[in-house]
Parts: structure tokens; C-alpha cells; sequence
């Protein structure tokens, strides 16, 4: 199926892109998802976002979405927007999960909101949306989720801070 056009169901696009433990992690994050009301919305071919009313929480991508997002065939990834959180807002477990998927923006201050930290951690190149999670196992799909609880409670007591895109050709 192609999703160039139509808007899919997220489930139906894992189904078909992802299998074994992939599709099974995929699956119970996006139902762990809408059971808290953040339900994934088509964005473009083979991604959709997650909001709560309007900040970011996350964007899910599979295989298919655009090549710079470098998914391998059957590969999916999760990339959570995170806030400026104090150090014993996770477990130290998730901590070093997070830590671990960090990676370098490469347009720190430009297209996002620039951190001083991850999780009390020191980084450089850091933004909100510095966090991949790549075909993530179980374990980093609990953490999502709790990064995903984190941004949305965040939201709800009006402490996140909104987004500032720049168009890649701006940056």
C-alpha cells in the first residue's frame, strides 16, 4: 500500500512493514498511545506525529518514510520530544536507555528548542528532539512511554515549551 496520498492507519502500515518483535514493540506503542489519548496522526508517507493539543510528543516513522531518515528495510524508529527535566523525573535504568539513543543535532538552536541537559547529563548539540529511538526493544518502548507521560504531563501544567521549525533551507 502505498501511503503517498491516503492517510493509513498507523497499525495497518506496521503490519505490513514490520514483523516479529519490530511489529509487536510497534504495536504496543501505539496502543499504549491511544489508550492515554494520543492518538498518531498521519503526517507523510510512512510517518505520523503525536500531539497533545498542540505540542509535539513524538514522531513514529517506518520504513518508507523519506531517505534522509535512513530506515532500513523492516525498520521503524521512535523520536520523542523531550523538555529540560530534572534528573529524578526517570529512573536511572531509563536514564541510561535515553542517554544511550542521544544524538547530535546537527542544527542545534536553529530548528528546535536547544537543552543544557538530558536528564541532569551535560551534553553538546542537544535539542528537544536529540532522542532516536531506533527498532527499539521492550525495554527502550517502556521508556517512550514514559518519556511520552513526561512531555504530556509537562503540556497539561503548561511548562513545555512550543517548537520553533526552520525550513532545512533556512538552517
Amino acid at each position: 500500500m502505498s501511503n503517498k496520498t491516503t492517510k493509513p492507519k498507523i497499525e495497518d502500515m506496521i503490519m505490513e512493514v514490520l514483523d516479529g518483535e519490530k511489529q509487536s514493540n510497534a504495536l504496543d506503542f501505539v496502543a499504549y498511545l491511544r489508550a492515554n489519548k494520543l492518538n498518531p496522526i498521519w503526517s507523510a508517507k510512512n510517518v505520523w506525529t503525536v500531539s497533545s493539543k498542540t505540542f509535539r510528543i513524538c514522531f513514529i516513522r517506518l520504513h518508507g518514510a523519506a531517505d534522509y531518515h535512513n530506515l532500513e528495510v523492516g525498520s521503524w524508529n521512535i523520536s520523542p520530544f523531550i523538555g529540560e527535566y530534572d534528573e529524578d523525573m526517570l529512573a536511572d535504568e531509563d536514564k541510561e536507555i535515553v542517554w544511550a539513543n542521544k544524538k547530535d543535532c546537527q542544527t542545534c538552536g536553529q530548528c528546535a528548542l536547544k537543552l543544557n541537559g538530558i536528564f541532569g547529563k551535560k551534553f553538546t548539540n542537544s535539542c528537544e528532539c536529540s532522542i532516536l529511538f531506533i527498532n527499539p526493544d521492550s525495554k527502550t518502548v517502556e521508556c517512550a512511554k514514559k518519556l511520552s507521560e513526561l512531555r504530556k504531563n509537562e503540556i497539561k501544567e503548561g511548562q513545555a515549551k512550543k517548537h520553533q521549525y526552520v525550513a532545512v533551507k533556512n538552517r
